[in-house]
């Protein structure tokens, strides 16, 4: 199954400077090389393998970095290799990993979306919202079909940038479920003013009767 890796990280210092970007990149590079050699199937360029950096733009300490794995077993045998080893260490003078979060949601939701569609890849959209609902882990199909039922709604309002979405694997706890979304915006005004469309009390409406919670924040792409 392919899956998308999703790891935030924070700066140790008061915001994410010009030396925690090159030591990701360096990072980067080296996940790139190791694919290269162990994955030859794989797609050779980042946005492809939905490889970023995105900078939080309410804590500009935060990032989240983000990749597919054709598989959780993909990544496992990058996180056991030399290379990761070799590569992440540097990262410690940059990040509290006391703050570590990482996981991976089952679907490869920074996949290139096709030209002839018109629609531009969350990758390349100015800002990207991210949404983490918590589900009763009881009560998952009944919110899945509930989203299935509403996402269209803010699809169509987004259009040409895109929505997408997946559920997490690693759960937190054994009770709670949590669906993670993505939504490329022009700006974080666009996305205020579907709160005020016409469409956006059935949406919010038919989540909030079985949600737990919603997190939700901003980003800008970094690398």
């Amino acid at each position: 199954m392919p899956v998308t890796n999703l790891v935030w990280l924070t700066s140790s210092s008061q915001i994410f400077t010009p030396d925690d970007k090159r030591a990701m990149e360096g990072a980067f590079d080296a996940q790139a090389d190791w694919v290269l050699h162990n994955v030859p199937s794989a797609p050779t360029s980042r946005e492809e393998r939905g490889v970023s950096l995105l900078q939080q733009v309410d804590d500009p300490r935060v990032v989240m970095e983000t990749a597919h794995w054709s598989s959780s077993d993909e990544h496992s045998a990058w996180l056991a290799s030399e290379e990761y080893k070799a590569s992440s260490a540097p990262l410690g003078a940059h990040f509290d990993f006391s703050k570590l979060e990482y996981f991976h949601l089952d679907r490869d939701v920074f996949r290139p979306t096709d030209d002839a569609t018109g629609e531009e890849p969350l990758l390349r959209s100015p800002f990207i919202g991210v949404g983490r609902i918590q589900v009763p882990a009881d009560r998952r199909d009944e919110f899945a079909a509930a989203w299935e039922s509403v996402r269209g709604i803010l699809e169509d309002f987004v259009k040409p940038r895109v929505m997408k979405f997946g559920f997490r694997v690693q759960k937190a706890d054994s009770d709670t479920d949590e669906l993670v979304f993505f939504v490329g915006w022009s700006s974080i005004e666009k996305h205020r003013e579907f709160s005020q469309s016409p469409g956006f009390a059935q949406w919010a409406g038919a989540l909030q009767a079985i949600a737990k919670g919603l997190d939700l924040k901003y980003y800008k792409r970094v690398l």
